[in-house]
């Protein structure tokens, strides 16, 4: 055997050797493909104290607390979260699982939205998830991918990684609010008095619950409606009225630029008061029973009948209600607090005479 075939024969051997270190250093290094993100958040999924969000810049989008009285948004003075939504995130990152590992290099986090909070540019949230004295690593969530996966990052880890589940995140402290306010359907509402501050008044009105438009109070000689229900609207205002924000009330007793009165056939009376401030109009509402002559009570709420299957979509959610409790409800609701509700809705609120009469010649 000459010099040279020794020498192939030493450098495939050196060859072998590298490669079989090599696979030997790769078995030891186990893939996270199918790990659990983040190991233990199922186990206490009912116990959670707090979550906290926190975007771009390191700013802080909600940090959602949880106490005996329920859970609440305190970057809203404390508002109701909605628990539902909590939920639905909560159980999404404790389901979630490792599908791919992905890049270790800072320079490519953008990619995947995985990038550090702490950089303006950041694309993702960063969620902190707290229960007692234990708080979980925190995630990064970034960019979507596909259909229900996500990029994520545990932020005291290099490696990026592609995981099972998309959680719903809200990226603002509103949308982390219980957003129902008050729901009143206009076939219960017996009149509507609009009071601006300039002296005007608008009523709209019905003589009995089986009318099917509003009577609209002091026409001017001369004018007439744009159609029949014109008015109808104003009344059905109320119906599934939902915030868009909400701040708590000022103690000092401010002068509100329109008063707007919702009387019921059975006397719950909810009164709004709006004003407007930087160009956004904010309402506080109070509610409370009056029961003038003539008012109704309530309808008696529908018996189910032998064979009824489902009786539910026969009676009326607002039937068998006692407008006192109601209102007192309601009441202990919305007390100290203002809101700003949907542009359209507060128009309807605060609607002149003008705005229902046809164009004068």
């Amino acid at each position: 055997m000459n010099r040279r075939a020794l020498m192939t024969i030493a450098t495939l051997a050196v060859v072998l050797v590298v490669l079989a270190m090599f696979g030997q250093g790769r078995s030891t290094s186990p893939s996270l493909s199918g790990a659990v993100l983040l190991p233990g958040l199922g186990a206490v999924l009912n116990d959670i104290d707090e979550i906290t969000l926190v975007r771009a810049g390191n700013e802080t989008i909600a940090s959602l607390r949880r106490s005996e009285q329920g859970w609440t948004v305190p970057e809203k003075g404390g508002y109701p979260a909605d628990v539902a939504k909590i939920r639905e995130a909560l159980l999404a990152l404790s389901e979630a699982r490792v599908m791919e590992e992905k890049t270790s290099n800072p320079e490519f986090y953008d990619r995947l939205g995985v990038e550090p909070v702490e950089s303006a540019s950041a694309a993702g949230t960063a969620v902190t998830i707290r229960h007692g004295d234990e708080t979980f690593s925190t995630v990064i969530l970034g960019d979507v991918e596909g259909t229900g996966y996500r990029y994520a990052r545990r932020a005291d880890e290099a490696l990026g990684l592609l995981i099972d589940r998309d959680p719903e995140l809200p990226r603002s402290a509103p949308q982390w609010l219980v957003t129902g306010i008050l729901d009143l359907r206009a076939d219960r509402i017996r009149e509507v008095t609009i009071d601006h501050a300039d002296g005007e008044r608008v009523r709209i009105f019905k003589d009995d619950a089986g009318q099917t438009n509003y009577s609209v109070e002091a026409v001017p000689d001369g004018r007439e409606l744009q159609y029949p229900g014109v008015a109808n609207v104003i009344g059905n205002v109320l119906r599934e009225l939902a915030l868009e924000d909400v701040e708590r009330a000022p103690d000092d007793e401010s002068v509100p630029s329109v008063t707007t009165a919702f009387r019921t056939f059975d006397g719950l009376v909810v009164t709004a008061r709006g004003s407007e401030r930087d160009g956004q109009n904010w309402i506080e509402f109070e509610a409370a029973f009056d029961a003038e002559p003539g008012a109704e009570p309530a309808a008696e709420p529908v018996q189910d009948e032998p064979g009824q299957d489902d009786p539910g979509e026969a009676a009326d959610e607002d039937q068998g209600l006692d407008a006192r409790a109601e209102a007192e409800a309601i009441d202990s609701t919305v007390a100290g607090w203002r809101y700003q509700i949907p542009s359209y809705k507060y128009e309807q609120m605060t609607r002149r005479m003008e705005d229902l009469l046809n164009p004068a010649e």
